[in-house]
């Protein structure tokens, strides 16, 4: 059942609110091929900005989003780039592929077929081309599409890039970057210290971006929309704002409950949010508890102690709450953290997942 409020999926343009100022903003960048360095915390809407901003533009954009959260290899960037040039391109295949086949230097196009959508699509063959390579096929690509029409180029979690130790793709990346003309790149990540060091003075990227923080949606844009499609009061959507931390995606978890439910709740009110809430970190149990099994014994406790506590960690009175050294305490936060169980901003750590943390509030 399609609701107004997704939260698994990008948000469809009828559903897409709060968020004019920012597309806006976005516009006035794209139209001068100006870079954007776009940061938030997870789960606050950066993809689903960038996908609705594709979505009205587009036609007069060539428009290419990648994801690269779970690259592994500069390889790996180079074959989603390369996919995300491919699959950016509209309209009858025997012609998208070969004017890509003449754009290609080495890469081959071939058709694909989707037998449960029965659509019909392209895809690059990379199975054989290194790095240089696929960079070189891509940015020759780039670079003669955006003579037909002004190409954006978004690529998502770009701070996993640092995770690529053997090769300087921030330095690659400047290179074509400096040679391009009528082409915006816009940098999306959640890591706020990762994404300052691929952009700080002396790095390879430095000043070769704008940024751009998307701060939480606003209270009243919440409401504004929620009360067009459910009988709620401006108190308890501010409660659930509160709840979730400002995160949008438990936010449009529990309206989503609502407005499933609607037909049979008298009143929507602290007491309903709270049962919902309740029902939605028992669907997660299995999987929050899995994920917490896996933890070693320190890190449980570093976690814990995160989830109720918060701040002043390495306070002697916390510490011995669950008998935990502070170089234990400190070691065990930096594990989580590389392992993006937890995150850290200005100093403070938290946990990013609004629910995950709620859980641990109550279970542990």
């Amino acid at each position: 059942m399609q609701t107004p409020f997704p939260f698994e999926t990008i948000a469809p343009k009828e559903f897409f609110y709060g968020r004019q100022k920012e597309l806006e903003e976005l516009k006035s960048h794209v139209k001068t091929c100006s870079n954007v360095l776009l940061f938030s915390k997870r789960r606050m809407g950066k993809s689903t900005l960038i996908k609705n901003l594709f979505e009205e533009i587009d036609k007069d954009y060539t428009v290419i989003y990648i994801d690269i959260y779970n690259i592994i290899t500069a390889e790996d960037f180079g074959k989603l780039l390369l996919n995300g040039i491919t699959k950016s391109q509209k309209g009858d295949i025997k012609s998208s592929i070969l004017k890509l086949t003449q754009f290609f230097k080495r890469t081959k196009v071939e058709p694909t077929f989707d037998p449960q959508s029965g659509e019909m699509g392209i895809r690059a063959v990379t199975t054989a081309l290194s790095f240089d390579e696929l960079m070189e096929d891509s940015f020759n690509a780039l670079f003669k599409l955006a003579k037909e029409k002004n190409v954006i180029l978004a690529i998502d979690e770009f701070q996993q890039i640092a995770d690529i130790k053997n090769v300087k793709i921030d330095a690659i990346l400047r290179k074509y970057m400096q040679e391009a003309k009528n082409i915006s790149y816009i940098f999306l990540g959640s890591k706020r210290n990762i994404l300052n060091s691929l952009f700080a003075y002396k790095s390879p990227l430095y000043a070769m971006a704008t940024p751009m923080s998307l701060q939480p949606l606003q209270l009243d844009d919440i409401y504004n929309y929620s009360k067009k499609h459910l009988n709620i009061s401006k108190e308890i959507v501010e409660y659930i704002y509160n709840l979730s931390a400002k995160e949008t995606k438990l936010i449009q978890m529990i309206l989503h409950r609502i407005y499933v439910e609607k037909d049979n709740i008298e009143k929507i009110d602290e007491n309903l949010v709270d049962k919902i809430l309740e029902t939605i970190l028992i669907s997660k149990n299995d999987h929050y508890k899995s994920l917490f099994e896996f933890f070693s014994t320190n890190q449980k406790k570093a976690f814990k102690l995160l989830a109720k506590h918060e701040r002043e960690l390495f306070h002697e009175k916390i510490l011995r709450e669950e008998n935990i050294s502070r170089p234990s305490m400190q070691s065990s936060l930096n594990q989580l953290f590389a392992k993006e169980f937890i995150d850290k901003e200005d100093g403070e750590y938290f946990i990013p997942d609004r629910a995950f943390e709620l859980w641990a509030k109550k279970k542990l």
